[in-house]
């Protein structure tokens, strides 16, 4: 009996085992199974799909999803509902024959750039459940007819490289197959589709738009192209497309909110319209870190073991992502969705800045500067390069530089302090080379966005940005405390919040930004420090250093304008460029991270 047991449980583990080890590979494929089903991806389809009621009502139902009017979003889910529910008589296959060509014509008479063609795509989703169910009255083709004239007509427009009309004219190509003139229509949605992503998509993933709901919405807008071809069996684009695609996917979930959301200046955008990205990106093959990581920021849980992980042993995404080629840099402080990231786009002379808490957008626009020497106003004389990036648990720095008239430099710098919720926005000017400096003066302005109000202190110089509730608190480190003091400053314009610092030969004007809400409203207060070098105090114009508290935190913040020697400041002994760390309640500074 004891043997016989022991047979049946060893029987039931084995199952057991089996049975894990076929979900496994069933959740990632073999190469050989993997290359056989990219292949079928590949080929062309010999019949069209088979489109049931169900499916068809989904799709019309994600279509609707993505509209901006209300009266389409009405019209396109009532046409769901007929589909699903199914004709049960002629009359009622009268109705939905009636309201496809009610689609039709809205699409006609719309003025958006893009609901025209999502009805389209939503009715030749229906009109392919009727055609196949065998249940089309006589309208029906005169509706394909319609629609094929305006594939053709679409070809203008993608020839433009509006790719709008992209996913309606894949869908016409791919569900009326059977049909000459709706194959043909293909070829000019595949053509600006390949010539978009080729174009606008570096080989690192970096997509060339301009702000992250801009990113985030074409990349959805290819997704649903991708969607489509994966219904339909056959991919949109090429191999090497689809690898730039699967770059882009990443790129674009580097910038999403909680819960997968698009982050716009007022808050976050419904769920609904970024499903096709995270669907894409669940669905990469061979991505293990891309699906691990969409599915985190999907459901807003973050396993133990990336947590806990080293940043380079992360089964998840790198936190930074810099593409020197495209001179994009997104660096983040966690996929939790309370996170914060920062865009900065560095390819024009004036870098494009955005700070994100959560679901809200703090900083978002231009991230202007000006320098004058001896009243003498300076301008880049070259592109913007970056120049360092490192990253560790605790802190991620990120530095831009550009070359400046007379021998000058200006060095940008983003310092996001993970486990605090901080980042400082350091901006320095220095020599390339030895020589006298002149008086040279400094501005520079944080874009607030859109949505937030500003409140300066009255007699300080910090500023409290809030909504319907305090967001952030920024502080002018490079300026004294009181607004009597002069020598510069901190003001709200209309353009943001405005930064003017003087200095002599070479200075460091930062901006501390405290995106922690549980800290504001407690002590506030910020010292420029004495740094020392061989018990010789340096002047401004050689090293920076500054204590900040908020509440009961406090930190410590040094900056090295020439070459980096052994100094000292606040009981503290530096020898690199840059540091940045908490001071203890012992008076210890413990490093978040050192620049050399």
């Amino acid at each position: 009996m004891t043997a016989t047991k022991e047979a049946r449980k060893e029987a039931k583990t084995g199952r057991k085992k089996g049975r894990r080890q076929t979900a496994d590979r069933e959740a990632e494929p073999a190469p050989a199974q993997a290359a056989a089903a990219r292949a079928d991806l590949r080929a062309e389809p010999r019949r069209p799909p088979k489109v049931k009621g169900a499916a068809a009502a989904c799709r019309i139902l994600s279509i609707a999803d993505r509209s901006e009017s209300l009266d389409t979003r009405r019209r396109l889910r009532r046409l769901a509902r007929q589909i699903a529910d199914g004709p049960r008589s002629a009359r009622g296959l009268g109705f939905i024959e009636t309201a496809l060509g009610e689609c039709a014509e809205a699409a006609a008479q719309s003025s958006s750039a893009r609901d025209p063609w999502l009805l389209r795509e939503a009715a030749a989703w229906g009109l392919a459940w009727l055609t196949r169910s065998r249940r089309a009255g006589g309208s029906a083709g005169r509706l394909l007819e319609q629609f094929v004239a305006e594939a053709r007509v679409a070809q203008t427009t993608l020839a433009d490289r509006d790719t709008n009309p992209a996913a309606f004219v894949i869908t016409l190509a791919r569900l009326f197959c059977d049909v000459e003139s709706c194959r043909d229509v293909e070829s000019a949605a595949t053509a600006a589709l390949e010539e978009e992503i080729a174009r606008l998509v570096s080989e690192d993933g970096s997509v060339g738009l301009a702000g992250s709901p801009a990113i985030v919405d074409r990349v959805g807008r290819w997704a649903v192209c991708h969607a489509v071809g994966i219904e339909t069996g056959r991919l949109p684009w090429s191999d090497a497309i689809e690898k730039r695609f699967s770059g882009s996917l990443a790129t674009a979930v580097r910038l999403l909110g909680g819960r997968g959301r698009m982050l716009v200046g007022h808050g976050r955008m419904p769920a609904v319209l970024t499903a096709p990205i995270i669907d894409a990106a669940l669905g990469c093959r061979g991505e293990r870190r891309l699906r691990r990581t969409a599915k985190a920021v999907a459901s807003g849980r973050i396993g133990a073991a990336a947590r806990v992980a080293k940043p380079a042993d992360s089964p998840l995404l790198p936190r930074e992502h810099d593409d020197p080629s495209s001179a994009v840099a997104i660096l983040r402080s966690g996929w939790e969705p309370d996170s914060l990231r920062v865009l900065v786009e560095y390819r024009d002379a004036i870098p494009r800045l955005e700070v994100a808490l959560g679901d809200r957008l703090l900083i978002d626009g231009p991230w202007q500067w000006g320098v004058t020497c001896d009243g003498e106003r300076l301008q880049a004389e070259g592109p913007w390069a970056a120049t360092c990036l490192e990253s560790n648990r605790k802190a991620t720095y990120f530095e831009i530089t550009a070359p400046l008239p007379g021998g000058l430099q200006l060095e940008r710098s983003i310092t996001i302090l993970a486990r605090d919720r901080v980042v400082v926005m350091g901006d320095a000017i220095t020599r390339r080379a030895a020589g006298a400096g002149g008086r040279l003066q400094f501005t520079s302005t944080l874009p607030v966005g859109a949505g937030l109000e500003v409140d300066p202190a009255v007699e300080t110089r910090e500023a409290f940005l809030y909504d319907t509730m305090m967001r952030c608190l920024a502080m002018p480190l490079g300026l004294p405390e009181w607004r009597s003091a002069g020598r510069g400053g901190f003001e709200a314009t209309a353009e943001g919040l405005t930064l003017t610092q003087e200095g002599q030969g070479r200075l460091f004007a930062p901006v501390w930004l405290d995106c922690d809400p549980r800290r504001i409203g407690g002590q506030l207060t910020w010292r420029q420090l004495t740094v020392a070098d061989t018990r010789v105090i340096l002047p401004p114009s050689m090293a920076a250093g500054h204590r900040v508290q908020v509440g009961l935190d406090q930190w410590l913040l040094y900056r090295s304008l020439d070459e980096p020697r052994n100094r000292t400041l606040l009981g503290c002994n530096v020898s690199c460029g840059f540091v940045v760390g908490r001071v203890a309640k012992s008076g210890v500074v413990r490093r978040a991270i050192e620049i050399a």
